[in-house]
């Protein structure tokens, strides 16, 4: 039980990436319709920037325009992301 605050603690660097990451890629996500207030030509970008972490999410905001599912679906790739960089600098540090 000891192993998770520790495990935390290490991944400091990887929580701070992961939510600056995952930020982008929610709002921009949460501003790709013409409507939205803060659509405009960075959307693009920052959704080519955070592919691989928002492509379920874009889909499922093209597929319906419901925000509390595409919110969902970035707080678990938010998730994985953070368990997968934390792994990979532990790995790193390691060496």
């Amino acid at each position: 039980m000891k192993e998770i605050p520790l495990f935390l603690k290490s991944g400091r660097l990887a929580l701070i990436i992961s939510i600056l990451y995952a930020g982008i890629g929610t709002l921009a996500v949460c501003s790709a319709y013409g409507s939205d207030p803060l659509y405009g030509e960075w959307t693009s970008y920052a959704l080519l920037i955070t592919f691989p972490m928002s492509i379920l999410s874009f889909i499922y905001r093209y597929a319906d325009h419901a925000l509390f599912p595409v919110l969902l679906i970035q707080f678990i790739m938010f998730l994985l992301t953070f368990l997968v960089l934390s792994l990979f600098l532990k790995g790193k540090s390691d060496l």
